[in-house]
This record gives structure tokens, sequence and C-alpha cells, in this order.
């Protein structure tokens, strides 16, 4: 049977299907989803959070564009903290736990009323293509496990982590998707029908605790910030503070590690019962124990799952160990000796793509309409499959509406670091984004995203006029308040020298301007309102702006040189007919991944492993060559 037409068809209502089917919609495009469950719809299968270091930057950007993630921990956190706030502002990161039940339920009720996009609950089990243009493929529709046919003119991957998902505990595994929801085992074949390169990752999640067992006074409280920074650029401080609750600080010990080493042979990582390659950076407490034997404890947090429920998320301790284990082990933590475990923690494997395979757009390069977003491109988290989705659903548009692609470099934001790595750098382990991965961090921090990526949000179509009206007018603001402060100069009247002693700061022999005060480490914007005269009334994120613009003018000027010359790079374009063997002196390695990758330009070529810089210099002499 054939169905009603779709311009896009998402596969997969996780955090990129959300993202990615909102984009689609709001741009325009007759849009489906379809989901295994409309109940897993933005499911928090593993910790009940949005943001954390390098992660808060993704949600921010993501809102930035006009997506949604941001707005809806806005609207359902129950605790709100910024980390990092001891170092420089590049690396702030806002984190929010979330009411997990409510974060999905408010999410559904986003796509159930946006206009354009339909939910379907069912299995997808092919993608259906016919050949154009030579042997080119070109999307035509996807097909439902009941051989239904719903026609579409671009589809987007977002299974997150149910293609052949295996949950194992123990000795014991279930052919399931998290929380025991169906898996989608018949999508695979069809991908590799298709050409696709298709790899087995896993990850793994810890127990859920029932909160009456456990004692408290056992352990630290982590209390959330008494000043909340909203995630989202469109909601104010004031409009989302509530009461917030608790999370709670405990450790492993050497008990709890002699009860993992004594049963390592149990555990299905060790012992090869779990084929697929896990994530470096959120390690299994098994691992963690085998990996880092000197160290003598581990963190472990515990952290509630909403406000309506006693299930309590026992952070840093997933697992894959049999169920007597973990009780054995979980027990041994302070706080944690008469534990009931409601969920056992689990690990689960899953197949994803090979995410070389695709363009800087998401697009799939030998297969025209498909696009691919999150976990099914072998990244980790929410956030990077929000991020990734909101991209893949843009671009699905922009091809349908004949416009170019949005595509987002190294410099522009997180998201492009993202995208960049994982369509670039083979990924051979889930994953995940670090603050460490920006080259250009300090220009790419969280609180300025909206300034770095308004104009890329309504040009596309998603930022709508009266935001971006809002956003120009604070650049402005901005722009000007900085200019006064650096021509606006103050004398060694006792007035400020009386304010220089107050704040411990060395008194004035001649006149200074008002942002060489604030420049001053013990100084700030805020510090010298008090002896500006003349200070109009901004903003408080305006005032945060003109703060860290004037302390860190010189290393923001000399990110802004850095960033001029990986520009210069990737605008030299490698044409796409280019022949590899026809460059001579290319080495051997370098020819063989310069025809697998196929560089979209020269900066993208150079960041290839296996390509070094001599061969670039080759590929740039061959290149202007070639023009002349």
């Amino acid at each position: 049977m054939f169905y009603p037409d779709y311009d896009v068809a998402v596969i997969g209502a996780g955090h990129a299907g959300c993202e990615a089917a909102l984009a689609a919609a709001r741009l325009g495009l007759k849009t489906v989803v379809f989901t295994v469950s409309v109940d897993s719809i933005a499911m928090m299968p593993c910790n009940p959070n949005i943001g954390g270091t390098s992660k808060g930057h993704l949600v921010r950007e993501v809102d930035a564009l006009g997506g949604e993630m941001g707005k809806n921990i806005d609207r359902t956190f129950i605790q709100s903290k910024m980390l990092n706030t001891s170092k420089g502002p590049a690396v702030h990161s806002l984190r929010a736990q979330a009411d997990k039940k409510d974060y999905s339920r408010e999410m559904r009720k986003i796509l159930e009323n946006t206009p354009n996009l339909t939910i379907r609950q069912d299995e997808i089990t092919e993608i259906l293509t016919e050949e154009k243009e030579g042997s080119r493929k070109t999307v035509t529709g996807v097909k439902t496990f009941a051989g239904n046919i719903y026609p579409c003119r671009c589809a987007i991957l977002c299974t997150g982590v149910y293609l052949k998902a295996r949950c194992i505990t123990g000795e014991v595994s279930h052919y399931t998707g998290p929380n025991g929801l169906p898996s989608a085992d018949h999508l695979t074949q069809s991908l590799i029908d298709l050409g696709i390169e298709v790899r087995r990752f896993k990850t793994g999640t810890p127990a859920r605790i029932d909160k009456r067992s456990i004692d408290f006074s056992k352990m630290e409280e982590q209390k959330g910030d008494e000043k909340i920074v909203p995630f989202s650029f469109s909601n104010r401080s004031e409009d989302i503070a509530r009461d917030q609750v608790s999370c709670w600080l405990t450790y492993t010990n050497e008990e709890t590690h002699k009860i993992i080493r004594d049963n390592i042979d149990r555990s299905p990582l060790f012992s090869g019962m779990i084929e697929g390659v896990g994530p470096r950076y959120c390690p299994s407490i098994e691992d963690k124990v085998m990996r880092f034997a000197d160290k003598e404890r581990h963190q472990v947090f515990i952290e509630p799952e909403g406000l309506y429920t006693n299930e309590m998320y026992i952070s840093g301790m997933s697992s894959s160990l049999p169920e007597d284990v973990q009780y054995a082990m979980y027990r041994s933590v302070p706080g944690l000796e008469n534990a009931v475990i409601v969920r056992n923690a689990y690990a689960i494997e899953y197949d994803c793509i090979n995410a070389t395979q695709l363009k800087a757009s998401l697009e799939f390069k030998e297969i025209d309409g498909l696009f691919s977003a999150g976990q099914a491109n072998g990244s980790s988290g929410y956030e990077e499959a929000a991020a990734q989705g909101i991209i893949a659903g843009i671009n699905a548009a922009m091809k349908l509406l004949g416009k170019d692609p949005l595509i987002l470099d190294r410099s522009d934001a997180y998201i492009g670091v993202l995208i960049d790595d994982l369509v670039t750098k083979e990924t051979s382990e889930p994953y995940r984004m670090m603050t460490s991965r920006a080259e250009y961090r300090l220009l790419l921090r969280q609180d300025n995203a909206d300034l770095r990526l308004y104009e890329y949000g309504h040009r596309v179509g998603l930022l709508d006029d009266e935001r971006y009206r809002q956003v120009v007018q604070k650049k402005a603001v901005i722009e000007s308040e900085i200019q006064r402060l650096e021509t606006s100069t103050v004398g060694t009247v006792a007035k400020i020298q009386d304010f220089l002693r107050a704040h411990n700061s060395t008194e004035l022999t001649t006149g200074a301007t008002l942002a060489e005060l604030v420049r001053r480490p013990e100084l700030s914007y805020e510090a010298i309102a008090e002896i500006d005269t003349f200070r109009p009334d901004v903003d408080e994120t305006v005032a945060e702006q003109i703060n860290i613009e004037i302390k860190y003018e010189g290393y923001i000027k000399r990110q802004r040189i850095q960033v001029d010359q990986f520009r210069k790079l990737e605008k030299k374009l490698i044409p796409d007919t280019i022949d590899y063997d026809d460059v001579p002196s290319l080495r051997i390695e370098a020819r063989q991944k310069l025809k697998k990758m196929r560089p979209a330009s020269i900066g993208q070529a150079s960041r290839i492993s296996g390509v070094s810089p001599a061969d670039i210099n080759v590929l740039l002499v061959y290149l202007a060559r070639a023009k002349s």
C-alpha cells in the first residue's frame, strides 16, 4: 500500500530525530517522523540531564539556530548548575538535571502541535532508492515492517542505539532497545545493501536505585545555583526560576574495587561477550577499576530521575556485571549499604554507520537525499545528537528548497567541530564532544552562541525576524559600549583613588580609560559601575559580553588571526572531479585516504589522518597548475 507523499521522513524520534523533524517542518516541508514507540520521543535512557562540559555549548548553539532542546530543558529542569566557573569563560558550561518524564512529555507536545509534522509509531525496515544521474542512488521513500511504503524526497537516519540493539547484564542478553523498548532489527541490512559501511558500538548505563533505600547522611549534598542561567537565549533568569532538588556525591572504595576485580571474569566486557567498541571518555565502573588500578576511589553522583519518582540515577557507576555482583558492588559504597535496585545497570550494543561516508551537510556522499544524524553516526550523548539533528533537518530542507546547505566550520561553532571530526576523522569509538577538541574555544564560548549564529539561523528561516532584531540590537549595544569604555578616561582624583584602594587595585599616576580598569584582574565591568558616570542601563547578558571582550581582548584578537589563516585553507576547494591518481608525488597512504574521503577543501584534506603537510603542499601545487 502507498501512503501520502512526504518531503522528509525522519527515522527515529530521539534527540536527533526531534530536532531534525522540527527543523524540516518549521521550514515548511511536509515531514513524518517514525519511532518504535511514541512513548519514547526524546527519551533519556541514560543520564537524566542536559548540558555539561562542552555539551552546554552545543545546546546553546542549537538554540541560537532555532532549535528546541534549550527551551525544553528550561521548561523541565529540576536543578541547574554552571560548571567550571573557577576557570576562564571558554570552558564555562551549563548543566541541568531534568525531570526525564516531563522532558519527554513536553517535547512530544511540541512535535504533536507543530504544523507540517506527522508522528508515526512504526519500524522502518528499508530505505527505497532509484538510480538517477548515471549510477547515483536517490531516495524515493521508506518501507515499514508491515510492508507499507511512505514516498519521500529526503530521509534522515536518527536511529540512535536501536539498530540491532542488544542489552547485556552479566551472562544475560536481550535483543531490545533501551528500557525494554523494541530494537530495530531490519534496517541495518538495507543500509548494507545500499553500500553503507556499518560498525558495532557499545555504550552503557548504571542502575537506578530506590531513593528510600539510600542514606544521604553519608554523602555530600550538591545544590543547584542560586542564580539560574537559562539554556535558551529567549528566556530570562527570572522567567524560569523555581525551587531545585539536590544531587549527592559519594565515592567508591577499595572494597568496591575488590568486588569488581574478583568478578571481572563475569563481566561481558572482559569475557568477549560484548563485541562493540565502548566510549573512551565514559567508561563503565569495571573498566575504570581495571584501567586505573592505582586510583583509590571514583566519584559517584546520585541524581534524581524526576520529581514524581523515587528512582535515583547512579552516575559514574555504569556496568554490565551480573545482578548479584551489582548488588554487592553498589552496597559497598557509603550511603548505598541498603540499596534496592529498581533497574539493573546494563551495556547496550548497536549498529551505526562510519560517518566519513557523509558530507559536512550530513548527507551521504553516494546517496542523494539520505542524511544521518546522532548516535547513528557514531557519536554519544543527547546534545551531540540534537546538534547533528538540527543540521540534518535544515540541510534536508535546504536541498528540497533549492538552497545552499548550512555548513558550520570549526571556527563557527562547536557544532562545526563535532561534524567535521565525525566526517573527516575516522572514529573507532563513540565520539564525545570536549572543549579540548575546539581549537578556537575562546571565540566559541557558550555565552556568545547567539551572537555567533543568529545570522545563520535567520538566513535558513528558523530564527524569526523579531528574535533576529533583538540579537542585532544586542550586538550593537555591546560594540557601542566597548567603544565608549575605550575612549572614556578617568584621572587621579580622590574618588577614583579611593575606589581603587577599596578594591585592592593599584592607584593611578596618570589618566586611564575605563577599559584599562576593566582589564585589571581584580576589577570588572560590573565593579567599575560606581565610578562610571555615563554608564547606560544594559542587560546582564550584555554586561557579561562587554566584560569578556575587554578582559580577553588580546587573546581574542590572536584567535581571530588564527581563524583567518584557517579559513584561507577552507576556501581552497577541491573539485569533485579530481583524480588523485593523476596527482604526482602523493604518498600512497595519502592517495588512498583522499580517494576514500573525497574532502571538499584543502582545509578538510589537511585534517585527514594519514595526509601529511607535504601531501597538502603537493596537492596545492597540483591545483594551482590545473587552474593556470
